[in-house]
């Protein structure tokens, strides 16, 4: 008596079908997802004259990196199925970070930019983006699409791009916007607070090799939105380089925007704890860019503080 060969039978190839596919899947979304996509690009500060303009531009400096996630070729992946974060660690880590980073900008730069007092009403949008929408777990599917964590964040997105467009609008309940120069400190100071959170986080001990690029990706998601804010803020408030100087400016840019394009084909991290190593330590040289930034950041805040 024979026996037929698991893989002759209906069962088994449909089996093996569906693992190539899986295969084919992931391949592509490795292939096709990126951990630097291009950051953002205000107007030039002499292009920007009126409140509405300087809305828009913090509104798309608040939101642009997870924007750009959510509509990537393959969208937000740690949501994803079939294990698919799990193995594609890089990119699940880049949107992490810059999850975690977007949220408390959300709620530092509506507080700061959309209200004329402390004692105001903040703009219900904004409200509706901070505390229902970008607070929403990175990783829930959804049930039929329903409540799933990329409709959350794209309507936190069009929140805010609704309270821009609406300022000095004329429409009923059009937004605010009102910035001081203790409101640029505190946006300031939410960036240099992210960027030290980045750099304790690549700080830690006993990181071992193989999950040292799930640290390196979760800084560069982090720091990204700190580049596209503090890009913003440069753009819509001429103080911080009036007051913060243009070499600290740069300087932070510079720094932030090699952050961005760090990609090494393989992430080591120096072959032992002390990184002295003969390979290289992309844990630290990382964590050395994040410094310089955070550092200039700093030096303008205490510019501003004078």
């Amino acid at each position: 008596m024979t026996f037929p060969k698991p893989l002759n039978t209906i069962f088994g190839k449909i089996l093996v079908g569906l693992v190539a596919v899986y295969v084919l899947y992931v391949a592509v979304i490795g292939l096709f997802s990126t951990t630097c996509p291009a950051g953002f690009t205000p107007p030039k500060a002499e292009d920007i004259q009126d409140d509405k303009t300087r809305a828009m531009v913090m509104a798309e400096a608040t939101v642009h990196s997870l924007d750009n996630e959510l509509h990537s070729v393959f969208g937000w992946i740690p949501n994803d199925l079939f294990f698919v974060p799990k193995i594609l660690d890089n990119i699940v880590n880049y949107q992490k970070g810059v999850i975690y980073a977007t949220r408390p900008a959300s709620d530092i730069i509506a507080k700061t930019v959309s209200r004329y007092g402390k004692n105001d009403t903040l703009d219900q949008r904004l409200v509706d983006a901070t505390s229902r929408s970008f607070v929403y777990s990175d990783e829930v599917w959804g049930f039929w699409f329903i409540y799933d964590t990329e409709g959350k964040y794209k309507q936190g997105v069009q929140n805010w791009r609704s309270w821009a467009a609406s300022v000095d609008s004329g429409v009923k309940n059009a937004g605010v916007y009102n910035v001081k120069s203790d409101d640029v400190y505190l946006i300031l100071k939410y960036c240099n607070q992210m960027l030290e959170y980045a750099l304790g986080y690549l700080n830690k001990e006993n990181i071992k090799h193989y999950e040292s690029d799930n640290y390196v990706y979760f800084a560069k998601g982090v720091s990204s939105v700190v580049e596209d804010i503090l890009r913003g803020l440069v753009a819509v408030d001429s103080s911080v380089v009036q007051r913060g100087g243009q070499e600290n400016v740069d300087a932070a840019l510079k720094r932030l925007s090699f952050v961005r394009d760090f990609n090494p084909w393989y992430v080591v991290a120096g072959g032992n704890d002390t990184g002295d190593a003969m390979l290289p330590n992309h844990v630290a040289a990382i964590a050395r860019h994040i410094d310089v930034a955070s550092n200039r950041i700093n030096d303008i805040m205490q510019s501003m503080e004078k």
